[in-house]
């Protein structure tokens, strides 16, 4: 296995077009934080261009330099862990816009990895507080609720009727109030997470 690749597996990152160099860990600090920088390179020859659709032929649309993004990773030992990805940047002649590669391990507009959304989830559901869960993946109380709100948004419409066995459990989320969350014991699946706890957002009708 080479160097990148045994990076790319340490970090959990598939994406076949960023590559790892030899030294490319680094110690350094964050907001006054001792953490762990890795940087990467995120290349590829686009087929067309992303804003006119023109195809990439005879080299309408060709590569000019790159932007440099910090990317939140989840924790390597016990240091906050970022990528600083180097994503080529691409200009096409024919609309005279430039564009940037796209990765599938971030969203666009978004500097948390998937996989620290995806961890923010499975600790929510292990009855930790807001700030503990942030402390865990290295991001704020109040990014962890927004991606807790992000994801239940998803959920609500996939549920019309309860399991037969169901979990519930409270956790604090901003400025010390309480929200409400059932999951499916049988697999362990978020069903929903209510911002409030009381009578007018939580109804059991028996039949």
């Amino acid at each position: 296995m080479s160097y990148s690749n045994s990076i790319k597996s340490l970090i959990d990152i598939q994406d076949l077009n960023i590559t790892f160099d030899e030294d490319c860990v680094k110690q350094g600090t964050f907001k006054g934080k001792a953490c762990k920088y890795i940087t990467g390179t995120l290349t590829y020859n686009p087929t067309h261009c992303v804003k006119c659709g023109i195809e990439n032929k005879n080299f309408t649309v060709f590569k000019n330099g790159t932007q440099l993004s910090r990317i939140t990773l989840p924790l390597t030992g016990v240091s906050p862990t970022y990528l600083l990805l180097r994503k080529q940047r691409f200009m096409c002649t024919e609309c005279n816009t430039s564009f940037t590669a796209k990765t599938p391990i971030v969203e666009r507009n978004c500097y948390i990895s998937k996989n620290v959304k995806v961890q923010v989830m499975i600790k929510s559901a292990e009855a930790q507080s807001l700030k503990s869960i942030a402390k865990d993946c290295s991001i704020s109380p109040t990014t962890v609720q927004r991606v807790i709100n992000e994801v239940a948004v998803h959920l609500k419409p996939h549920h019309t009727k309860l399991p037969k066995h169901l979990s519930f459990d409270e956790f604090k989320y901003a400025k010390g109030a309480m929200a409400f969350e059932y999951i499916n014991v049988l697999n362990g699946d978020i069903l929903d997470i209510l911002n409030r706890r009381d009578n007018f957002a939580i109804k059991i009708i028996s039949l």
